[in-house]
This record gives structure tokens, sequence and C-alpha cells, in this order.
């Protein structure tokens, strides 16, 4: 199996998550490592942004109370508490996956020294990324990500309700 990346792109809010989550769904959280983000909310306010594992296992990474001085927007970024659960959850799944799901490698997430190198550890291995990108990547994420070896998808309103099906087809061709 040669690496194959399948990275998700498009405008905050347009669905690349909710994706990710279908896709995972739908191939087997068995055959995935890695995680998924999720919204913070308080009713129908965004306050901040959850990391979860295939397992369960989640990481509050930001929300608008926290008092880091490390910001993206209103958000503060839990820098050292995203560094332990990614690292950890992101080795297993090379260790141990064949499908790696890194949703998102985004402006909050590059703060994360460990996280950069492991995902530049991915990215060399003989794997299946599936992730997400900012709609405008970070110049850093440029050099980190190889991404001209990636299978770039923009998301939007008139395509996301048909890439689930196809992507899955993909993935499990690579992988099968």
């Amino acid at each position: 199996m040669n690496s194959t990346f399948f990275l998700l792109s498009g405008k905050p809010r347009i669905g690349k998550s909710t994706l990710i989550k279908q896709i995972i769904h739908e191939i087997g959280v068995d055959r995935c490592g890695g995680f998924y983000t999720e919204e913070v909310t308080n009713f129908d306010d965004r306050i901040g942004f959850r990391c979860v594992s295939m397992d369960g296992e989640s990481v509050d990474i930001a929300n608008v109370e926290s008092r880091s001085a490390t910001r993206v927007g209103r958000y503060g970024v839990n820098v050292k508490e995203f560094d332990l659960f990614a690292k950890d959850i992101l080795q297993g799944a090379l260790r141990t996956k064949d499908i790696i799901v890194i949703d998102e490698i985004g402006y909050m997430q590059i703060f994360s020294h460990s996280f950069k190198k492991i995902v530049q550890d991915i990215f060399s291995a003989n794997k299946v990324v599936l992730g997400t990108i900012p709609l405008n990547p970070h110049p850093e994420m440029n050099n980190m990500n190889n991404l001209k070896e990636a299978n770039i998808i923009t998301v939007d309103e008139l395509n996301r309700d048909k890439i689930a099906g196809w992507l899955v087809r993909e993935v499990l061709n690579v992988i099968d």
C-alpha cells in the first residue's frame, strides 16, 4: 500500500468534520485511528472545540473562556493538553491502523510541536490519511504536510452530500 492523503478543505462550518465522522462510520471505526473535532456549543453559540479519538477519549483544545495566551481569534488554545492527546492518539494509530484520521491540521493545532512532528511521521509512512485542512492554510502547513502529494477535496454546499460515498470507495480501494 502506498501513502495516500485525502484532505478535505472548505469554509468553516461547511461540514468537513461531519463528513469525516460519516466516512469513519461507513468504513468502520476499528479500521481507523486518530481523532475528529467537534464544536463545543452553548445553545447556538460555538464556544470551543474538542478533539475525540476513535475510542471516545476527548480533550477540549480551545474555548472562548480559556485564559491561554495562545489565541486563534476569540479562542484560547490549550496547546499542552492537545500536545499530549494528539501525540498519544496519533502514535498509536501510526503503529496499529491503516487509516489515520486527522481532523484538523489547522491554525490551533499548528502551535503543537509534537503534533507537527507526528504528522510528518504519518505523512512519511505507508498509510491512508483522512483529514481536514483550512481553506487558506497557514504557510507552515504547506511545508509540514507535503500537500503536493495530497488529494485536496474542496467541500461546498453543492458537493458535500455526494463526497462521502465516493471517498469511502477511494479509501477502501487503497487499503484493500
